[in-house]
C-alpha cells in the first residue's frame, strides 16, 4: 500500500483543532523574515515529513524511499511499484492495527458477570496551575522513592485541544525522566531498574485500596493484561497494564478501579493513572450495549480508527469502561467495540517482503455511554492529532 493512502487513511476525520491552527499561524509568523535553510525537493521532503508525523493505533507507518538510477547520477527514480490487486477506493480510507489474532487487542471486561449499572458518575477533570502540578508530582515522587529536579513546564493551549493538559517535566537523580500530565497522567521514562520500580507502583496501587476503610481487604487482586500489535513490517510491539480488581466492589466500583487503580508498563517506560481530583461529579443514565454498538453501525462514534462500512463490521468485543485521556474536561464512561471486517485483505496493507498470511486488522471504535439524552451536560471529546477523532454517517458518504 502506498504512503499517500495510508497518510490518507491516518488523518481522515481528524480535524485539526482551532488551537493547532493558532499555534501554527503563530510559528508561521514568527517565521517570516528568517533565512531559510537549503534543503532538497519538496516532494521528497514533504513525504519524510508524512511518514514521520503519523502514529496510528500503535502501528508506526512507514514509505519507500526513492532509489538512485544508475544511468543518472544525482537523478532520483521511484521504482515500479508491485502489482497487487486493486481493493475498492473506500478501503484506502480504513484505519486499523494489525494483529494476529483478535484476543492480542482484547481487554478484560471490569464488568465480568454483572449488569451494566443504570447509572453512573462523571468526573471533573480540571485544568491545574503550576503549583499545583509541583505540590502534586513532590507527593508522587515521595510515595514512588524518586528524588528529581523540575527541568520544564508548559501550560494548557485550551479547552479545545489534545494540549489541555499542562506538562511538568523533571529529571530523577537515578537518570529516569518523569512527566505529569494534569493531574491525571504520570509517565516515567527509562527507569535503571523497571522491575523495581513496578514493585513500587504495585505497592503503590495497593496503598490507594487501602485507604478505603469500606473495601474488604480479602477480596481484592491484581490483575494482569497485555495488548500486542504489529507494524506494516512485521515488527511486533506490546504493552502491559495493571489493575486493581476488587470482587466485593459493585459494578461503578469496578469500573473505577479498572480505570483509575492502574499503570501500564511499555518497553522503556511507565505510566500511572491518577484517582480524580476532587472536584464536581454528576451521575448520569447509562445506555445499553445494544444501543452503543447500533450508533457505531450507524456511523456515529469515535476513535483513531475508521472504517467506511461499519455496518457491515464483526463485532469482537464490546466493553464498558472510563475513558481516562487528559485532554478531556470530564472523565466519563464510554462502550470499547473491538471489531474487524472481512475484506481487509492484509495483502493490500503489509510491506514487501512480508506474509500477508498470519496477520489481521483490528478496529476500536468509542461510543460515549451516557444517554444520548443527557450527552450535552458532558459532551464527549477524543483528540487524534490534536484534531477530533468524531466520525459521523457523512464521512461515509
Amino acid at each position: 500500500m502506498s504512503m499517500d493512502r495510508r497518510y490518507q487513511s491516518a488523518l481522515r476525520g481528524k480535524e485539526p483543532s482551532a488551537a493547532w491552527r493558532r499555534r501554527t499561524l503563530e510559528a508561521m509568523e514568527g517565521a517570516k523574515g528568517k533565512k531559510a535553510r537549503p534543503r532538497r525537493a519538496l516532494r521528497t521532503a514533504a513525504v519524510a515529513a508524512a511518514a514521520a508525523l503519523v502514529f496510528t493505533g500503535g502501528v508506526w507507518l512507514s514509505y519507500r524511499q526513492t532509489q538512485a538510477d544508475p544511468n543518472g547520477p544525482g537523478v532520483a527514480r521511484t521504482p515500479e511499484p508491485a502489482v497487487t490487486p486493486t481493493p475498492d477506493p473506500a478501503t484506502w480510507m480504513e484505519n486499523f492495527s494489525v494483529v494476529m489474532e483478535p484476543w492480542q487487542m482484547m481487554v478484560e471486561d471490569p464488568l465480568e458477570g454483572l449488569e451494566v449499572p443504570e447509572q453512573l458518575p462523571v468526573y471533573e477533570n480540571p485544568v491545574p496551575t503550576r503549583e499545583e502540578q509541583e505540590a502534586l508530582l513532590e507527593r508522587l515522587a515521595d510515595a514512588l522513592g524518586l528524588t528529581y529536579t523540575v527541568t520544564d513546564w508548559q501550560g494548557s493551549f485550551g479547552e479545545e485541544t489534545q494540549g489541555r493538559a499542562p506538562e511538568l517535566d523533571a529529571e530523577c537523580g537515578d537518570g529516569c525522566l518523569l512527566r505529569l500530565y494534569g493531574r491525571s497522567r504520570l509517565e516515567i521514562f527509562n527507569p535503571p531498574d523497571p522491575d523495581a520500580l513496578e514493585e513500587r507502583l504495585r505497592d503503590y496501587l495497593a496503598f490507594q485500596v487501602q485507604l478505603d476503610s469500606s473495601r474488604q481487604p480479602a477480596r481484592w487482586e491484581y490483575r494482569d493484561t497485555t495488548q500486542e500489535w504489529f507494524n506494516y513490517n512485521g515488527k511486533g510491539w506490546s504493552t502491559s497494564s495493571t489493575s486493581i480488581l476488587d470482587r466485593s466492589r459493585d459494578g461503578a466500583g469496578r469500573l473505577y478501579d479498572a480505570a483509575f487503580l492502574r499503570y501500564e508498563r511499555g518497553e522503556d517506560s511507565f505510566t500511572l493513572t491518577l484517582a480524580p481530583a476532587a472536584g464536581d461529579t454528576a451521575s448520569y443514565p447509562i445506555r445499553s450495549r445494544e444501543d452503543a454498538v447500533a450508533s457505531f453501525r450507524s456511523g456515529d462514534y469515535c476513535g483513531e480508527n475508521f472504517t467506511s462500512h461499519p455496518d457491515q463490521a464483526e463485532i469482537l468485543q464490546v466493553t464498558l469502561q472510563y475513558d481516562t485521556s487528559d485532554d478531556q474536561r470530564w472523565f466519563q464512561p464510554v462502550y470499547r467495540i473491538l471489531f474487524t471486517q472481512e475484506d481487509w485483505d492484509m495483502a493490500d496493507w503489509m510491506s514487501d517482503g512480508v506474509d500477508p498470511e498470519p496477520y489481521m486488522g483490528v478496529g476500536v471504535a468509542y461510543v460515549p455511554a451516557i444517554d444520548p439524552e443527557y450527552q450535552d451536560e458532558a459532551p464527549y471529546q477524543r483528540f487524534f492529532n490534536d484534531g477530533l477523532a468524531h466520525h459521523t454517517s457523512e464521512d461515509l458518504e
